[in-house]
């Protein structure tokens, strides 16, 4: 009885604690080797890191490589890969989404596995960067009356030619629903919100789309800056 009282006291604390991070949530730019979790911090942080040849060169256009997952995390790949496609199209001339890479591989008898295939996708694609993500973070957690989605991603941009690193940023988004329960149909009504939050596959678009919003928008707009050129 006891230890059961310790548990529903520890899930009580979670849920609050992600109920106050959550309404005073902000978002700052960091740099990367500096963006480490604060326990308790209201302020949600985006590490980023740009190389000096980013700015020099002003990359034209990037190809998006296959993300890369954790344990348990593949089913967003296709999320990250479709959000990055959407929002570096914002920020570039020209981007080659997981749709135009896979044709051009396909066509080409490309393996993009190694290196000298990728080399050779960036010549045929007459582009001349990459970028790869990584997909990290617990995903899905699940405690009855409450419900998070909690995605990391970070990125890396290189030099197709030379694999040189120009830019590199993280972040981890995240939403909840459900609440504390103080009656039994406190209990019934966070319960119910609770597993429809994590049945909706739109949650976990919209957490992807967040993080892969706020990590692209730490890049300078090379579609406005070759304009004014």
């Amino acid at each position: 009885m006891r230890q059961m009282k310790g548990r529903s006291r520890s899930t009580i604390a979670i849920v609050a604690m992600s109920m106050l991070l959550t309404a005073c949530a902000q978002t700052t730019y960091v740099d990367l080797e500096k963006d480490e979790p604060v326990p308790g911090s209201p302020v949600r942080t985006v590490g980023v890191q740009i190389d000096r040849a980013f700015n020099n060169e002003f990359p034209d256009c990037t190809i998006i490589l296959e993300p890369e997952t954790g344990p348990g995390l593949q089913q967003f790949k296709p999320l990250v890969e479709e959000a990055l496609g959407r929002h570096l199209m914002r920020r570039f001339t020209r981007v080659i989404d997981a749709v135009e890479r896979r044709q051009i591989a396909r066509q080409s008898a490309l393996d993009l596995r190694h290196l000298q295939d990728r080399q050779d996708l960036a010549k045929i694609a007459q582009c001349d960067t990459f970028l790869r993500a990584r997909v990290v973070g617990p995903g899905k957690t699940y405690l009855v009356v409450w419900s998070q989605v909690q995605i990391g991603i970070e990125v890396t941009m290189v030099r197709a030619h030379d694999k040189k690193l120009l830019w590199r940023a993280r972040h981890m988004a995240d939403r909840s629903e459900g609440g504390i329960p103080f009656s039994p149909l406190g209990i019934v009504i966070d319960a119910y919100s609770s597993v429809r939050f994590t049945s909706d596959r739109e949650i976990e678009e919209s957490v992807i789309d967040d993080a892969v919003r706020r990590i692209t928008r730490s890049l300078p707009n090379m579609r406005v800056i070759r304009a004014q050129r």
